[in-house]
């Protein structure tokens, strides 16, 4: 099963990188769980006082290639949506 990493890039911060990285069977279920992650993810920040809006959410496959890269903002403000089997890649 393919490896995919979850990586939060924020403005003006360095990159942080998921070193572990999660099994997936393809690229669509990885961006459906971005979409959830997103709503956990979101709680941590607030937690710290700080809005996730300035910060995306990048993944990468096995090889390091960015899959996926999702702002914040587009997926709390509804404008990413969960895909269907032939929608993303």
């Amino acid at each position: 099963m393919p490896r995919f990493y979850f990586h939060i890039r924020c403005h003006g911060e360095p990159l942080s990188r998921d070193e572990a990285g999660l099994d997936f069977p393809d690229v669509v279920t990885a961006h459906n769980q971005v979409l959830r992650a997103a709503q956990d993810l979101h709680g941590a920040f607030v937690v710290r006082g700080r809005s996730p809006h300035d910060c995306t959410i990048e993944v990468e496959n096995a090889s390091g290639e960015l899959v996926i890269s999702l702002p914040f903002a587009a997926i709390f403000n509804g404008q990413a949506k969960a895909v269907g089997p032939h929608s993303v890649g």
